[in-house]
């Protein structure tokens, strides 16, 4: 009888507790079984590990770590390290997935070539508790480095956890810790650098969490990263061409949205500044 394949799920938390159940569940309702779950704890300070370490004396499957608090990138790597399995599945700790996610995908590999496989997927809304449409749509015609380099954030975006990567293909790569925000982009441009055979499922398999506490609610976090991930893009464009095309194509749209995002930064940092100051006035006098 031929082997499965596993699929290794690289699950990183910080001080998101009180969604682990839901998501852990939702990798052991899988009809699918033959996987692990790479919990990475990254320095939280909630229920986070007392949860984990009672779901890992469940299921043997499910493996903890803990590491000092280095960000979503740095837990993503953690997590790839320790990882044995054929695939690769991300799955961010307020997220979950579909029961049929791990077989439906498994079934479309193409076991001769890299085969990423690529699912529809639908957001969920934290308060109401709903299902909602998803907030772009996917289509094939995106899942190539071109596509992702000039219409990321502007037709689409691909949520990390709708894929399914080989692992031999994600060994090559690993998410940059220097960036907070836009870690995704740059994995997406890295693993197409390289034509590789994509499988599109168009079924909502994956479920993506609409919270109003997120970090991309923060703007001075998102513009500061924003500017990190304009002067890195050569990094990740092997096609120099493309590379060039892209940035005289879109110049003078990128110089005038660094100038204002460089601005808009210095105008966050001065309010933070000036509310500190108030703060320590108000204390002071014991106003607050």
């Amino acid at each position: 009888m031929e082997s499965q394949l596993k699929i290794s799920v690289v699950v990183p938390c910080y001080n998101q507790g009180r969604f682990l159940e839901e998501c852990i569940r939702s990798l052991r309702q899988q009809d699918y079984t033959d996987w692990e779950c790479i919990l990475v704890n990254d320095g939280s300070i909630d229920e986070t590990e007392e949860k984990a370490l009672a779901w890992q004396k469940t299921d043997e499957r499910i493996k903890y770590f803990k590491k000092e608090n280095g960000g979503l990138s740095s837990a993503r790597n953690y997590g790839l390290r320790q990882a044995t399995g054929d695939y690769i599945q991300f799955l961010d700790c307020d997220d979950y997935l579909a029961p049929q996610k791990f077989s439906k995908s498994i079934a479309s590999v193409n076991k001769e070539r890299p085969t990423v496989v690529i699912t529809n997927f639908q957001e969920f809304d934290e308060k109401k508790q709903t299902l909602l449409p998803p907030y772009c749509l996917l289509k094939e015609m995106y899942f190539n480095q071109e596509a992702i380099l000039k219409e990321w954030d502007k037709s689409f975006t691909i949520p990390i956890h709708c894929a399914l990567f080989p692992a031999k293909l994600v060994e090559k790569y690993q998410f940059d810790e220097e960036l907070k925000a836009k870690e995704d982009w740059f994995f997406w441009l890295q693993i197409y650098e390289n034509k590789l055979t994509t499988i599109f499922i168009d079924e909502p398999l994956v479920y993506y969490r609409v919270s109003s506490a997120g970090m991309t609610r923060n703007h001075l976090f998102m513009h500061e990263n924003q500017l990190t991930a304009f002067r890195k893009l050569d990094e990740v464009i092997s096609n120099k061409n493309l590379y060039l095309s892209f940035l005289k194509s879109n110049n003078e749209f990128y110089m005038n949205e660094v100038f204002r995002l460089k601005n808009e930064v210095n105008l966050l940092r001065q309010k933070r500044k000036l509310n500190y100051k108030i703060n320590k006035v108000l204390s002071f006098f014991k106003l607050k």
